[in-house]
């Protein structure tokens, strides 16, 4: 039922909308580092923001997308997007006016995290929990405040199947007030000024519709496993943990979340943008373009261009420094569209992704063919004594025209 070329690529903005709800790409590696950065502040209930967030933005995209469709027909929409997304397999076809005890053994949370951790004492497959009651309201037509949500089992803790209750209740995780449309900064564009960009873009636009859940709902490419997000879901993760930790430590803790939040940015830019570079799509497609380190940054750019971000581009670029920019980027419009304006940037993701992608490049040896995207090899490079600093000089959210930031030695 869901076909995913129905949804037109917005070129001029670098961006992407589905049912309502703006759509990035991110990888296992930022998504488990995310969830377990915010987990491990057991001082916080990030429970409430951890399912609430995921309610909210698929309640809103499930919304539109079964305007006139049947409750059978919405069953469908609500499996294939998740599928199609890549989060996995579920089955809707015992939901009823009652609710659903539901079991899956195909869940992109729990597989990634046992791959990236091990195994979990608790549940972690708090985003298909948050999409499930979604969709029960939607399918419904309930109202979200009156669905109760709980994963019961769950493959990361060793059971055979995640399990999912969902049920007419008080609900037990937060809901948000309705969100302003997406509004673009229209401004003049830095170009990334490389011959090759729109080759390397095109190319990797034309593969864009081809990158949906295979059959077992999962979609493993560039060497990791990727989720097509709402962005609001993922970037409303970030910003209601910031919001958490200032409500415990103040001011400290918008700092110290700020650069816990950064750190799942770097290790989106060293995994990700390692297995990008190390990758069959990466060899045939980018590669023979590269004469100098910097063609690597820039081309990687072209293509990161192409996952909803924005559009990345860099001001300045030499090994000892460079300025990055990003225009329309995802977290400055979610944060807009979500909560208004603020008096602090917030693009934590993209900087630290790009202060990763600095790292990799210069302080690694994979633009020789050197394989360093493991866990030891991240850790050897966060441990480094020369190390990529990061300075957050503009953003959206803060009324300035784009994102900026500096990264430096």
């Amino acid at each position: 039922m869901f076909d995913i070329n129905q949804y037109e690529f917005d070129k001029e903005h670098n961006y992407l909308e589905i049912g309502g709800e703006a759509m990035v790409f991110h990888c296992h590696h930022y998504l488990t580092n995310l969830q377990r950065t915010i987990l491990d502040a057991d001082y916080i209930d990030s429970k409430l923001f951890l399912i609430g967030s995921a309610a909210d933005a698929v309640y809103h995209q499930l919304s539109n997308l079964c305007v006139g469709l049947s409750v059978e027909e919405s069953k469908e929409m609500a499996q294939d997007i998740y599928k199609v997304f890549g989060y996995g397999l579920i089955d809707l076809k015992d939901m009823n006016e009652d609710g659903v005890q539901l079991q899956t053994t195909k869940s992109f949370y729990s597989k990634t995290w046992m791959i990236k951790y091990g195994m979990s004492q608790k549940p972690v497959d708090y985003y298909t929990t948050g999409f499930l009651a979604a969709a029960y309201a939607v399918i419904y037509k309930k109202e979200l405040q009156n669905i109760y949500a709980q994963q019961t089992s769950c493959m990361a803790c060793g059971d055979a199947f995640n399990s999912f209750v969902i049920k007419t209740g008080r609900a037990n995780f937060a809901i948000y007030p309705k969100k302003e449309p997406t509004v673009f900064k229209n401004v003049p564009k830095v170009p990334l000024n490389w011959e090759f960009e729109e080759i390397i873009t095109n190319t990797f636009l034309g593969a864009h519709a081809t990158m949906v859940g295979n059959e077992e709902g999962f979609i493993p490419a560039f060497g990791v496993y990727l989720a097509r997000n709402q962005s609001d879901y993922v970037n409303r993760l970030q910003f209601e943990f910031a919001r958490a930790m200032a409500e415990v430590a103040g001011e400290y803790g918008v700092t110290l979340a700020g650069e816990l939040l950064m750190e799942s940015g770097h290790a989106c830019g060293f995994f990700t943008y390692g297995g990008i570079m190390n990758s069959p799509e990466w060899e045939g497609a980018v590669k023979p373009y590269l004469k100098t380190k910097e063609d690597w940054i820039k081309g990687l750019a072209a293509l990161a261009n192409t996952m909803g971000w924005g559009y990345h581009t860099a001001v300045e670029l030499s090994e000892q420094k460079a300025v990055f920019r990003n225009y329309n980027d995802f977290e400055d419009l979610s944060y807009v569209r979500m909560y208004g304006h603020n008096d602090y940037p917030i693009h934590w993701a993209n900087s630290g992704g790009f202060t990763g992608l600095m790292q990799l490049v210069y302080n690694t040896d994979i633009v020789n063919g050197q394989r360093i995207e493991t866990e030891e090899g991240f850790r050897e490079m966060r441990r480094a004594k020369v190390g990529y600093k990061t300075r957050m000089t503009k953003g959206i959210s803060c009324g300035d025209d784009f994102l900026e930031v500096e990264v430096y030695l």
